[in-house]
C-alpha cells in the first residue's frame, strides 16, 4: 500500500499533520541524542499507538517509524492484520496478563513488560512449545508507584540472573515509566535510576553485553529520558493528538 492508497476516511491535512508531527518528533529526538555525546540515529522512536486506528498507523509506518507500540494484547491482536503487509515490529509495552501470552507471541516482536519470574516462565514455555524467540526487556517500577507495573529495582538483579536461563528470551534491556511529575526535578530521578541500574548489571555481567537498551521517556519528556540514556523513547500524543 503505498501513500496514495492510504484509506480516504483520513483527510490529506490529517495525513499531512501525522507526517509533519513524525519529522518533528525525528527532529527533536536526533538533537536531544546529539546533544547527550551520541549519533544522531543512537536513539529510536517507538509509536505508542494506543487508542489509534490502523490506517494512523500506516501513515507512520509508510513515513518510516516502523516500531509500533501497544499497551493492550487486544489492540495488538486486532490491529495486527491491518498493517500486516508493512514492515514493522511491534512491541506490547503495557502489563502482560499469563493468560494472554499465546496471543501476544502471535504477534509481538518484542515484549517490554516483562517484570517477574512467573510470567517469564510462562513465556519461555510457550516459546518452547511454538519453537520461537523473542525479544524482551525487564519493566523496572523506578517510580515506585503503586498503580504502576513493574519490578522493584532492588529485585531486578535476581530476576534478570533467573532470565538468564531461559534462552528463546533475548533480553534487550530495561524499561521504565517515569514519574509523571510538572518539572524535570521531578521526573528526572526514574531515568537515572534507571540508566544507573542498566550501569551496574551490565558492568557485573548479571545482564548481557546486547542488553544494553534503555526504553523510557513519554510525548511529555523523552528530551530528558534521552539526556539520561534513553536508546528508545515511547511517543503517541506528539504525532496522533491526545487520545479522546
Amino acid at each position: 500500500m503505498s501513500s496514495s492508497d492510504t484509506p480516504a476516511s483520513l483527510t490529506e491535512d490529517a495525513i499531512a499533520s501525522i507526517r509533519d508531527n513524525l519529522d518533528e518528533v525525528a527532529e527533536r529526538t536526533a538533537t536531544a541524542a546529539e546533544a547527550s555525546g551520541r549519533a544522531r540515529d543512537d536513539v529510536r522512536v517507538l509509536l505508542a499507538t494506543k487508542t489509534q486506528p490502523a490506517e494512523r498507523i500506516r501513515v507512520a509506518i509508510e513515513h518510516g517509524f516502523t516500531l509500533i507500540g501497544e499497551n493492550k494484547v487486544q489492540e495488538l491482536v486486532s490491529k495486527a492484520d491491518d498493517i500486516a503487509d508493512l514492515d514493522h515490529q511491534a512491541h506490547l509495552i503495557g502489563p502482560l496478563q499469563k493468560n494472554k501470552v499465546n496471543h501476544t507471541l502471535r504477534h509481538a516482536h518484542c515484549i517490554q513488560s516483562v517484570d517477574t519470574l512467573e510470567l517469564a516462565t510462562k513465556i519461555s514455555n510457550r516459546l518452547d512449545v511454538l519453537d520461537q524467540t523473542i525479544d524482551c526487556f525487564v519493566q523496572v517500577n523506578t517510580s515506585r508507584e503503586d498503580s504502576k507495573s513493574g519490578i522493584a529495582p532492588e529485585d531486578a538483579e535476581a530476576l534478570i540472573s533467573e532470565l538468564r536461563g531461559f534462552t528463546r528470551m533475548r533480553l534487550r534491556g530495561l524499561m521504565t515509566i517515569g514519574l509523571p511529575g510538572r518539572t524535570p526535578e521531578e521526573i528526572r530521578p526514574s531515568y537515572t535510576e534507571l540508566r544507573e541500574l542498566s550501569e551496574k548489571l551490565l558492568t557485573s555481567g548479571v545482564m548481557p553485553a546486547e542488553a544494553s537498551e534503555l526504553s523510557m521517556g513519554m510525548s511529555s519528556d523523552f528530551e530528558l529520558a534521552i539526556a539520561e540514556g534513553a536508546t528508545m523513547v515511547r511517543v503517541g500524543s506528539s504525532v496522533f493528538g491526545a487520545r479522546d
